[in-house]
């Protein structure tokens, strides 16, 4: 929905950390709202302080892959990637993109020239 809906959840995060304590899953909740809003260094810090608490937290580490992306850091998205496929080889992105990876591999194979063509 966008707009007031985005900050508006952005302020129920911010009661949650507020009443609990910020964990990764609600630092996430506030770096995607602020990403909703194209505020894209608040959702840099957020995920940050996630990455602090932990790490290996994959929906932190499929969230930073997003943001680098979009900024065009895409050196730093690759690095988060890594991380994520050698600490959570199962996660649902990994093997979305792995299936989505074949696809254009197989995709790719139909259009390249034969070998015959080539040579003649």
């Amino acid at each position: 929905m966008g707009g007031e809906k985005l900050q508006d959840a952005y302020y129920i995060y911010q009661e949650l950390v507020d009443k609990y304590g910020s964990t990764p899953l609600l630092l996430n909740g506030q770096a995607v709202t602020f990403m909703g809003q194209g505020k894209y260094e608040e959702a840099e810090a957020a995920l940050q302080e996630a990455i602090d608490k932990d790490a290996k937290y994959p929906d932190t580490l499929v969230n930073m892959i997003w943001l680098n992306r979009h900024l065009g850091k895409s050196e730093i998205a690759n690095r988060y990637l890594s991380q994520l496929r050698d600490t959570h080889s199962e996660h649902p992105y990994i093997k979305e993109l792995d299936q989505k990876l074949d696809e254009f591999r197989h995709i790719c194979k139909q259009y390249l020239p034969s070998r015959q063509t080539i040579e003649e």
